[in-house]
């Protein structure tokens, strides 16, 4: 499968399958990022999670958005129909915790930060209240989640220029 989006000035890559403000990288208070998954089984705790996540999730988008709808841990937005580059899906937003302070330390080191991570694999909150914008899609059979981040102190300019992003993206499947 291939994607091609546009990115503006400012953006930088990281890794093949993500890309964040180059200042500002993906961290608070006001960075923003967008990362390409297909969506896993989820974490029961999200701030206490295992070697694999412990809930099943079915292979579809509708498996995928209910689940984290239903998840009593999450604060998920109602799961609503979405078209986005053409093939259809369904959108939810995510908030993080402000406080994730209780949360399992990445790598379990004394001083690291703490991990706030609901599925896997797929990307743990780069910080508390980040926002998750998930695009949940039906590619020719195959779930694809396109998740867009930001903060409340992303500015407005970077905001317009993450959503200009996403309405860039092309999917060849």
């Amino acid at each position: 499968m291939g994607l091609v989006f546009t990115v503006p000035g400012g953006w930088s890559a990281v890794g093949t399958d993500s890309i964040w403000l180059t200042a500002e990288a993906n961290s608070p208070p006001a960075g923003a990022g967008l990362l390409f998954t297909r969506g896993a089984g989820l974490f029961s705790d999200p701030c206490h999670t295992g070697p694999a996540p412990d809930v099943a999730v079915g292979p579809t988008v509708e498996d995928f958005a209910g689940a984290l709808a239903a998840h009593r841990l999450l604060d998920v937005t109602t799961p609503v129909d979405v078209t986005l580059a053409g093939y259809p899906g369904r959108y939810v937003d995510l908030q993080v915790p402000a406080d994730i302070s209780m949360c399992d330390k990445g790598g379990g080191d004394v001083g690291a930060d703490p991990i706030y991570r609901p599925w896997d694999p797929g990307l743990y909150a780069q910080g508390p209240s980040q926002r998750w914008h998930l695009w949940i899609l039906d590619v020719a059979g195959q779930r694809v989640v396109v998740q867009s981040t930001d903060y409340a102190g992303t500015s407005a300019k970077n905001r317009a220029g993450l959503q200009a992003i996403v309405d860039s993206i092309q999917i060849q499947p």
